[in-house]
């Protein structure tokens, strides 16, 4: 993280007073998705990485900005998202873990899973109940009462950091709080939604780097005298995973280029469930395709294309289920 954040990766959408560059929306999912074609991990951790960033830049006061955004975009310091709760992800207004005010903080109680960066983050952004609405706290590394339960072990993105973790009687102070207090469930919404098409942008660059894999072996894998890439079948293949690649492209950018306009993340619900959902689809069809194509070597460590279909698989959970991206479009197209 130290290394892309001094290469300026990290803060490619970020505001300039704070180190970023201000590029834009597009330009950063453009990095997720480059990194994703070589290192799906990274590119996992990079996007989750952005989640706080977002979360700090749009709703933090001038003194968190001013102290938490400069160490996040160098990559000297991790933050991470913690919504997901053991009874599930997606109901954001049926949490469990609270956040009751005591003098001049609160008192942080729950349990969150599968939280990305949860182990090695230096600040976890939880998102608590406070009262009968939810609100974002920042917890910080080592306060009392903050514990990380356990590693949780992955089928793909093995380099990743996934935490289930517990807060008992955890005191935050209220200068922690992200926005309003009761204002939670709004910020982590809008967050999802940004987010969503750079997970998208994940599963494109997996594709991407499953296609260039098949299509270097169809190139050099003879088979009767001749490269496989001669005969029609493998060609009807490469041709297939090519369109999915260029169609999903397109669907993947549009979202963040529409917050590159001015549109708010409100505006793009639809947009970014079906960049996140036809994401996770164009990585495990052209994975899967591109393993037919090696063959026998396609199971086989030597060329990755395991690797990359495991990764490709985690990417369906991510913000949210394939049928949770198609039940927000839904609601969209119904209205």
């Amino acid at each position: 993280m130290r290394k892309i954040g001094a290469l300026g990766i990290i803060g490619i959408a970020s505001p300039r007073e704070y180190g970023g560059s201000k590029a834009g929306h597009l330009p950063a999912l453009i990095a997720v998705e480059e990194i994703a074609r070589v290192y799906p991990s990274l590119a996992f951790i990079l996007e989750v990485t952005q989640a706080p960033l977002y979360m700090i830049e749009t709703w933090g006061t001038p003194e968190q900005k001013q102290a938490w955004l400069p160490p996040l975009i160098r990559g000297e310091k991790i933050a991470a998202v913690a919504a997901t709760e053991p009874t599930g992800g997606s109901d954001l207004a049926t949490l469990n873990t609270t956040a009751v005010v005591d003098g001049d903080g609160y008192v942080l109680n729950g349990r969150k899973v599968y939280i990305t960066n949860g182990g090695v983050g230096d600040w976890v952004l939880v998102l608590a109940r406070t009262g009968e609405r939810a609100s974002v706290l920042t917890v910080e590394k080592g306060t009392p009462g903050f514990v990380v339960s356990r590693r949780q072990e992955m089928m793909g993105f093995k380099s990743g950091d996934v935490c289930e973790l517990g807060f008992s009687n955890c005191r935050v102070p209220k200068a922690n709080l992200i926005g309003k207090e009761g204002g939670g469930q709004a910020v982590a919404m809008a967050t999802f939604t940004v987010s969503r098409a750079a997970v998208g942008a994940v599963g494109l660059g997996i594709a991407r780097g499953a296609f260039e894999i098949a299509l270097k072996y169809a190139k050099e894998r003879t088979l009767y005298g001749k490269p496989i890439a001669n005969l029609q079948a493998i060609q009807f293949m490469l041709v297939d995973m090519d369109t999915e690649i260029d169609a999903a492209r397109w669907l993947i950018y549009r979202p963040a280029a529409c917050l590159d306009r001015g549109m708010a993340p409100r505006d793009i619900g639809k947009l970014s469930a079906r960049a996140k959902y036809i994401g996770g689809e164009v990585a495990a069809s052209v994975t899967m395709k591109a393993m037919q194509v090696l063959g026998g070597y396609g199971v086989s460590p030597e060329y990755h294309l395991a690797r990359l279909l495991a990764d490709a698989v985690e990417i369906f959970p991510a913000t949210g289920m394939p049928q949770i991206m198609k039940f927000i479009q839904a609601l969209e197209i119904l209205k």
